[in-house]
């Protein structure tokens, strides 16, 4: 039988770098050159899930151009990655991860360029992630999040998941991950705990160890 250990799971997108607000323009800017009238409150409201959740979920109803919003969104967002920055102790949780000898993996859904960018901006481009290309569906499914405990060699119940977004706790409850939320996204302290999160924390850095 196989030997599970404990491990923690690592959103990247809005949880070590500060980059959910670029979304929210990005988004914005997409819908609207094709036609799609969407406060930013609410494009703030769905961010961390998948694109193919969102658009519908943003405009109320299935479009054909999911594709051609994802992409110009993907243009727009790397055209901001130099004002990319880490949030505050992102690499220093990672460095205390390390020392403590606590397995993790970083659980990031984003596409290969977009990874790149923004593990350039935590300045740690080697960081192990999860494969994502055998992913179903995204957050708030949990289906990364089982692929990652798979690569890592963790047990769901043995998993803590840490995220900025309700979704990613939505996500981590739906498996019996334990949530940990980051209030780097933006999101009220209510919405996380509704949504899962058994642990709140200002930024990476209050988590510092604490998982």
């Amino acid at each position: 039988m196989a030997s599970f250990k404990p491990g923690v799971l690592l959103d990247l997108d809005g949880t070590l770098v500060d980059t959910v607000f670029h979304h929210v323009l990005c988004w914005h800017q997409a819908l609207d050159e094709h036609g799609y009238t969407v406060p930013m409150w609410r494009i703030h409201a769905g961010i961390g899930m998948g694109s193919e959740r969102l658009v519908p979920w943003l405009v109320g109803r299935q479009v054909k151009e999911v594709g051609e919003l994802s992409d110009r969104h993907t243009e727009l967002f790397l055209e901001r990655a130099d004002a990319f920055r880490p949030t505050h102790g992102a690499a220093e949780l990672i460095e205390d991860l390390k020392t403590r000898e606590i397995a993790f993996l970083v659980a990031t859904s984003a596409g290969s360029e977009e990874r790149e960018a923004l593990l350039a901006a935590l300045e740690m481009p080697d960081l192990t992630t999860a494969d994502s290309s055998n992913v179903g569906s995204a957050k708030p499914a949990p289906d990364l999040l089982l692929v990652a405990c798979e690569e890592l060699g963790v047990e769901p119940s043995q998993a803590t998941m840490v995220g900025d977004s309700p979704w990613d706790q939505v996500a981590a409850r739906t498996v019996g991950i334990r949530g940990v939320g980051v209030r780097t996204g933006g999101f009220g302290d209510e919405a996380m705990t509704k949504a899962g999160a058994e642990l709140l924390a200002d930024d990476p850095a209050g988590l510092i160890g604490r998982l």
